[in-house]
């Protein structure tokens, strides 16, 4: 073997590599990826309202998004003494099967009512700080299945201070109770009222004003 053929072939698996390498970085760049968080949606001194948000980050549109618990007994763990039978029904919908977000375009984001937690434990439907794993089943554009990412984490904790502590915007006075009616029910099929929700490490806000 001549030192050119040698460096033709050396040059011809460089080049094999770098395509391969190529196509591998392409596939995982050109696909949507579709996350869920806990966020809050309204806070104060008494407790936290949440949302659960599902976005996706990736560089086409998602189809067909389901989100799958596979692990039960974490999900009962997570919850409180305030989650009865009703209130599953309308803050755990988004795990039943038949509910399917059709479409969801890249950059894209959306949301449904999550429960809350309260300083109060009977009125708390999650315990502050639980966390539990879902995982999340989707199509590409092109029709391509994603099963298979990493489980997604979901904490209940307040998204607006990693700690529990928050300023106030404006100080509140003694004795003042937090709007009623802060949020609904998923799919708008019932309200509920609350004089405070809460957040924060223990399940409530501490705000320093």
């Amino acid at each position: 073997m001549t030192a050119e053929l040698a460096v033709s072939i050396v040059a011809l698996i460089v080049s094999i590599i770098a395509l391969g390498m190529s196509v591998f970085f392409w596939r995982r760049q050109f696909r949507p990826i579709v996350t869920a968080m806990v966020q809050t949606h309204h806070g104060g001194n008494d407790g936290i309202a949440y949302n659960l948000v599902v976005l996706n980050s990736g560089s086409i549109p998602a189809r067909n998004i389901r989100l799958v618990v596979r692990d039960q007994a974490a999900l009962e763990a997570a919850l409180g003494a305030g989650a009865d039978a009703e209130t599953r029904g309308y803050w755990l919908a988004c795990f039943e099967p038949s509910m399917v977000i059709r479409l969801l375009q890249n950059g894209a984001q959306t949301t449904c009512s999550f429960g809350l937690t309260h300083r109060i434990p009977k009125k708390s439907f999650w315990k502050a700080q639980a966390e539990f794993p879902i995982q999340i089943e989707y199509e590409g554009w092109f029709g391509e299945r994603y099963r298979d990412d990493p489980p997604n984490i979901l904490q209940i904790a307040d998204s607006d201070s990693f700690t529990g502590g928050i300023l106030a915007r404006s100080p509140l006075r003694p004795g003042t109770k937090l709007p009623r009616s802060l949020f609904r029910y998923g799919m708008n099929r019932a309200k509920v009222a609350h004089e405070g929700l809460s957040g924060g490490r223990d399940g409530w806000r501490q705000r320093c004003d």
